[in-house]
């Protein structure tokens, strides 16, 4: 019920509590049912407030839950149409919830011809209709985000229901997206982004600012030598005032939950950059909504950061350079950003840990896969399907699964490079570094 954590973090733990109540194997067993929404365990489970906070709150990670939920919205959608509203109505709380899942994770489930040709007769029905039906328009939010379409966008943005999860709804897919394009224009730029592999990854970020995400843990403010000690045991840097008042650079910030983790460095100012306008667009948003004040947001290529005239006691570019054409020429950039003290994060991928990875893009480029949201749906049916190639089945198992900006990120990336530890450390001789650790990622 708190929006002060970090709840895709407890995803597992409330699969686990809501399969211990509904057992695995019944829900599995119950998806061959002609009717799930009269099935007595699922609409007791459409019901369970835990269920219903964790589709509205974190992304679903989990391929079973995710079924459930694709044919019951299918269902949804044809009862619309099809027969008595009645048992609709009943689950007003479940289809908005699920309204709220699909908008999270945008809108990677499956979708046949059939629901395909009702959302297009639906959206119809929805603009021509001078009386807003909340009911309608819930059921298609749960196929289209509402502000695709600027007609229902202009009916309900001021509109102020009777029903506090309509208001929510129209909250999530229109007045924060409204807010975020206001935003755009106060971001300020630095340089021209003329690199080509630059240009295609603002691209697909601008498509997709990556990630989608609603809450994250709260701040508690510390020396920053106090956390980088913790997280680099058994090496220890001696404590000493240069990290007083950190100026924090985060190089390719995306949407902003870096952020709030380097909120934990005490008296820090913190300069927040990125590719994508769309992405710093949706971090400023959440800044502004928490009340965080010491964040400076450009938008820029980490080419043109010789530009900012400026040195910090802490960079951290996590899952960036390695995107960029020549990762090590972007290195060499940051470094000469970073004060003769200073700490460098840098997070890269493994060539070894992403053998699945690997597997799966070459397939994508063999099939000759687009990177449309329509190829990445099928994509991701064929892999759950797999049975034969474990690589790829591997993928079905990875967090970043569920949603299509993960999806985008993880396996049809423009551009990614691998790192293997020896490359790792001619890099560290090579540029005169000193290495302090590797970070666990869920201390980050």
């Amino acid at each position: 019920r708190r929006n002060d954590i970090e709840h895709s973090a407890i995803f597992f733990n409330t699969k686990l509590i809501i399969f211990t109540d509904y057992e695995y194997s019944n829900l599995e067993a119950l998806l061959n049912s002609e009717s799930l929404l009269n099935e007595e365990v699922i609409s007791k489970l459409i019901k369970d407030e835990l269920f219903i906070l964790m589709l509205k709150k974190s992304i679903v990670k989990d391929h079973l839950f995710e079924r459930i939920l694709t044919k019951l919205r299918s269902e949804i959608l044809f009862n619309l149409f099809d027969s008595d509203k009645k048992i609709l109505k009943e689950n007003y709380e479940f289809i908005i919830s699920l309204a709220h899942q699909c908008f999270l994770n945008e809108y990677v489930f499956f979708e046949s011809d059939r629901e395909i040709i009702n959302i297009n007769k639906l959206k119809n029905l929805i603009e021509k209709d001078n009386k807003i039906q909340e009911l309608e328009i819930a059921i298609l939010s749960c196929y289209i985000p509402l502000y695709h379409s600027k007609v229902i966008e202009n009916k309900v943005i001021k509109y102020n229901s009777e029903n506090f999860l309509f208001n929510d709804l129209v909250t999530l897919q229109i007045k924060e997206p409204y807010n975020e394009k206001k935003l755009l224009n106060s971001i300020k730029s630095i340089g021209e982004i003329s690199d080509n592999v630059s240009q295609q990854v603002r691209g697909q970020y601008e498509k997709n600012p990556y990630p989608r995400w609603r809450y994250t843990n709260g701040s508690l403010p510390s020396n920053p030598l106090v956390i980088v000690n913790s997280q680099i045991k058994p090496n220890k840097i001696q404590f000493n005032d240069n990290f007083k008042k950190p100026n924090v650079l985060i190089a390719g910030c995306g949407t902003g939950k870096h952020i709030f983790i380097a909120e934990n460095y005490l008296n820090s100012n913190i300069t927040a950059i990125d590719l994508s306008k769309a992405s710093l667009a949706y971090a400023k948003r959440k800044i502004i909504e928490s009340g965080i004040n010491n964040v400076e947001f450009i938008h820029a290529d980490i080419l043109a950061l010789s530009k900012l005239n400026r040195k910090f006691d802490i960079i951290e570019s996590v899952g960036v350079i390695h995107h960029m054409q020549n990762p090590l020429k972007g290195l060499n950039i940051l470094l000469n950003l970073l004060e003769p003290h200073g700490i460098l994060k840098l997070g890269l991928y493994s060539e070894i840990a992403r053998n699945d990875i690997i597997e799966a893009r070459e397939f994508i480029q063999k099939n000759r896969f687009g990177s449309t949201i329509k190829d990445i749906r099928n994509v991701r049916q064929f892999i759950f399907n797999e049975k034969k190639n474990k690589l790829l089945k591997n993928i079905s198992e990875n967090g970043d699964f569920f949603s299509t900006s993960n999806v985008r990120d993880l396996i049809f990336h423009v551009q990614e490079h691998r790192f293997t530890l020896p490359q790792i450390s001619k890099i560290l001789l090579d540029f005169n570094l000193e290495f302090l650790g590797f970070i666990d990622l869920e201390l980050k």
